[in-house]
């Protein structure tokens, strides 16, 4: 039989039985405590005495773990180091032929290539004060290049976040400075705005924010709100966008437009004076990179019906330049596949 002895007290406020064993458990706990301590003093003093990243250059961006850093290799280039904790990954391939002065961070915070995390995007410029602009991206976990983009001497807004129902996450406002030779402020006409996205392999137009929905409408993002921000980042759509309610930006875009009709109709072409085809340049962009190439294309040949020779020259010169955009089958498509067949009847290819 069992004496009393040998049963374990009985608490006397809860009831419970209180095991004889509890004070082993306490003093391995307290053990387990003492090797954690260890374990972590041992630990600081490895990090104190490891190596540190020999980091160099000037740092560009950062997210997390992932380090940019812009390094001078002359006196008028950069090029770029990724770094990912203490290892260094592997080298950026840049464009020899269009060498970066200059590297700036663009937005640290905004998930640009399609994933549901922050990216880094970086701008680099060649110099001068329009020109030239690459936008390059890289994958924010990882630090890895997902992509670039040149934008010549276009300048272009951050990654605007877009609604969680569209297909891409975010998109760039920037200019198109292609049709114009890079020459908009000497020939007075404005660049053409578009919206830029990266859909999984490449950047391409965003040509459901760009398509209008007839020739008298405005492309939708330059109403749309999600855009603003970006807007206000655009010298030539800074006026419009301070201009405050959609209302009144739909006014000073109904004036502007107005304008360049009037402008496109006045307009003496000289075949001999590419400056004079400004006008027509300006009111056939406005159109093309809204998706209504044909009812522009129709406006300008019933306005100079007369002068078909100047008209010719200043449609080919137009013609030749649009071929030469990075975003021309995105353009074709913007514009349901008419566009290719409008500029063959006046410069066909090769």
């Amino acid at each position: 039989m069992t004496g009393m002895d040998d049963l374990p007290p009985i608490s006397q406020q809860d009831g419970q039985v209180k095991p004889r064993h509890k004070g082993h458990l306490h003093a391995i706990l307290t053990k387990l405590a003492m090797v954690g301590v260890v374990l972590g003093c041992v630990g600081v003093v490895v990090a104190l005495l490891m190596p540190k990243p020999d980091y160099e250059g000037r740092l560009v961006g950062q997210i997390g773990d992932i380090h940019v850093y812009a390094i001078p290799i002359s006196e008028t280039e950069e090029t770029l180091v990724v770094w990912k904790g203490s290892r260094k990954l592997a080298p950026l391939k840049l464009d020899q032929t269009g060498p970066i002065q200059q590297f700036d961070l663009s937005s640290a915070d905004r998930q640009a290539a399609g994933t549901r995390h922050p990216d880094l995007v970086i701008d680099g410029w060649s110099g001068g004060m329009r020109c030239c602009l690459t936008r390059f991206v890289f994958d924010g976990p990882s630090g890895n290049p997902i992509g670039k983009v040149s934008l010549g001497g276009s300048s272009a807004s951050r990654f605007v976040p877009l609604r969680r129902s569209e297909p891409f996450p975010a998109a760039f406002l920037a200019f198109d400075d292609v049709t114009l030779d890079g020459q908009s402020f000497e020939l007075g006409a404005s660049l053409a705005p578009i919206v830029v996205v990266w859909n999984g392999t490449r950047f391409s137009l965003l040509l459901d924010a760009m398509k209008a929905t007839t020739a008298e409408s405005h492309a939708p993002f330059l109403l749309s709100e999600t855009f603003q921000e970006a807007q206000l980042e655009l010298d030539s759509t800074r006026a419009l966008s301070d201009a405050g309610s959609k209302g009144e930006i739909a006014k000073a875009l109904d004036l502007a437009a107005s304008t360049r009709l009037a402008a496109m109709k006045a307009a003496e072409l000289d075949p001999s004076d590419a400056a004079s085809f400004a006008p027509v340049t300006a009111f056939l962009n406005d159109y093309v990179y809204k998706g209504q190439a044909e009812a522009g294309w129709a406006a300008v040949r019933s306005a100079h019906v007369k002068k078909p020779e100047a008209l010719r020259a200043a449609l080919m010169t137009y013609a030749t330049l649009l071929r030469q955009s990075q975003w021309f089958d995105d353009l074709n498509r913007l514009n349901d596949g008419k566009l290719t067949g409008l500029l063959d009847q006046i410069a066909p290819p090769g």
